[in-house]
């Protein structure tokens, strides 16, 4: 089989958000992993969360983009969070596709999980074709 990109972890962040801030170092922890791309969505006040995710890491900073919309609410219900609050994480596929969702704090456990999914989207069909 050949060597498949890897998933990525995306987190949805906003500076007003006091969860969202807890979470800086688990997602930092998952970022410095190997095999791990991790996307980090900027909200709102792109230059204050800019420099605290710099302050937690500086692959964090290198990881947001920003896609500051009409309303933040807006954009996460997009991105498949009913509810339309923080915090929010997903995992995506090489393909873009959503493998699975999370509202809530984000645990290293938890993100594993998140990017497990993907995977498990992967080796499932494999298995089925036997």
């Amino acid at each position: 089989m050949a060597d498949l990109p890897p998933p990525v972890l995306e987190v949805f962040y906003s500076p007003s958000c006091a969860p969202c801030r807890l979470e800086l170092p688990v997602v930092a922890q998952i970022a410095d992993g190997q095999g791990v791309q991790v996307r980090i969505v900027i909200l709102d006040q792109e230059e204050r969360a800019r420099q605290e995710l710099r302050e937690v890491s500086p692959a964090l900073e290198t990881a947001a983009a920003t896609r500051i919309a009409a309303s933040p609410n807006e954009l996460l219900r997009e991105a498949g969070d009913d509810k339309g609050i923080l915090p929010y994480a997903r995992s995506l596929a090489a393909s873009g596709e959503v493998c699975a969702r999370w509202s809530g704090g984000l645990t290293l456990s938890r993100a594993r999980s998140l990017l497990a999914a993907c995977a498990q989207r992967v080796i499932s069909p494999l298995r089925s074709r036997s």
